[in-house]
């Protein structure tokens, strides 16, 4: 079992192999399951909330190891997939055109067998009933948490968070940047998951509203 950053650094140009291994005995695996929402939308382990990346980074590495491993079967076990941005919809058919499987399950437990492969029990939530699949490597598509530090760059209480631990937006309509402390301004994923393009859009809001304030206080 390893993280989908793990996975990242194996399928990337500078990779430390020519192939994908699966850690301990290095075998190549056959079949390859990604496990969706790991970590996310769980109260039980204290983050409710959608990561907003896991779901297409996984198809963007789904297909990236059907070119390394034509062979492999890849299987993706998701809750729901959420491919609200541009392109993302078509991204997503393209990944099933490929090949890559999607099974609309919640993963239970996953076993070791004494072979280093992996048992899978999870809930066809298709079908209601409880299946069992066996893949060589698994692969925890893990989300965006906040960082339990942010507020402690300010005195006490004065970096208000919202409910999530991320920063709290005070005017999210008309100031999204706003924070709680005057002059002191929230983009990115400190306000709350998103991915690369909304995070640069988010930095560039951040930005004007932070020279609007100078310029304001300037004339002052």
């Amino acid at each position: 079992v390893i993280t989908s950053m793990q996975m990242e650094r194996e399928i990337a140009p500078t990779r430390p192999f020519n192939t994908i291994l699966r850690p301990g005995d290095g075998k190549v695996p056959d079949k390859i399951a990604y496990v969706l929402c790991a970590g996310s939308r769980d109260a039980s382990v204290g983050n409710p909330i959608c990561s907003q990346i896991c779901c297409m980074y996984s198809i963007k590495q789904a297909q990236l190891l059907m070119g390394a491993l034509p062979m492999a079967d890849v299987t993706i076990y998701y809750i729901n997939i959420r491919s609200f941005g541009k392109g993302f919809e078509e991204f997503y058919q393209q990944a099933k055109g490929m090949g890559v499987s999607f099974v609309k399950g919640k993963i239970g437990t996953i076993k070791e067998k004494e072979n280093g492969n992996l048992i899978l029990r999870y809930e066809d939530i298709s079908e209601g009933v409880v299946k069992e699949a066996e893949h060589d490597m698994v692969v925890l598509s893990v989300g965006v948490k906040s960082n339990p530090d942010a507020g402690k760059i300010f005195p006490q209480g004065a970096l208000k968070l919202d409910p999530h631990r991320f920063v709290a937006q005070t005017d999210l309509m008309g100031s999204p940047a706003k924070t709680s402390i005057d002059g002191v301004f929230v983009a990115g994923t400190a306000s709350a998951p998103m991915d690369i393009p909304d995070s640069i859009l988010s930095a560039g809001s951040a930005s004007s509203e932070a020279i609007s304030y100078i310029k304001q206080h300037q004339e002052a």
